[in-house]
């Protein structure tokens, strides 16, 4: 008997929902709330909890895999001298545990690798027609949120 529920599509629009919503917030304000960031990594825990298919080892995985997206992000946070902001770093984490739960840590990776290579594209852009100085900030959270639904897309 089929399920009527496939629980990782519900996982996937859980996270498309959150992508969607943090995207146009941070394009419109430059921030990630926390209380919204937060919220989005519960439900997709939570969701993969009370999922049939859970698999504490993917969960683990997937968390550490996270985890590691997270650091890399701190990381380049404290290098490039906060070139992006904080609530891009714990985006990252939030963004990264359903696709990596879901198609494994390759596919998270290349996910944040197309967000670094659209904001630069766009940037360089903005540069070129004049629309923006090298000084200018824009915001991240859309590169990542545009990212992760060509992900999507490209994955389903």
């Amino acid at each position: 008997m089929e399920e009527i529920l496939n629980w990782d599509y519900l996982i996937l629009i859980n996270s498309s929902f959150f992508a969607i919503l943090l995207g146009i917030i941070d394009f419109r304000t430059k921030l990630l709330p926390n209380k919204i960031v937060f919220s989005f990594l519960i439900t997709t825990i939570c969701i993969i909890l009370i999922s049939p298919s859970f698999d504490l080892r993917k969960i683990i995985y997937s968390t550490t895999s996270s985890l590691l997206v997270f650091l890399v992000y701190l990381g380049v946070y404290f290098l490039s001298k906060r070139s992006f902001g904080l609530g891009d770093v714990k985006y990252s984490f939030a963004l990264s545990l359903a696709p990596t739960y879901l198609y494994g840590f390759n596919e998270t990776i290349n996910m944040h690798l197309v967000a670094f290579v659209i904001g630069g594209i766009f940037s360089i852009l903005l540069m070129l027609v004049k629309k923006v100085s090298k000084n200018h900030e824009i915001a991240f959270g859309p590169f990542m949120s545009v990212s992760f639904l060509l992900f999507l897309v490209l994955n389903l």
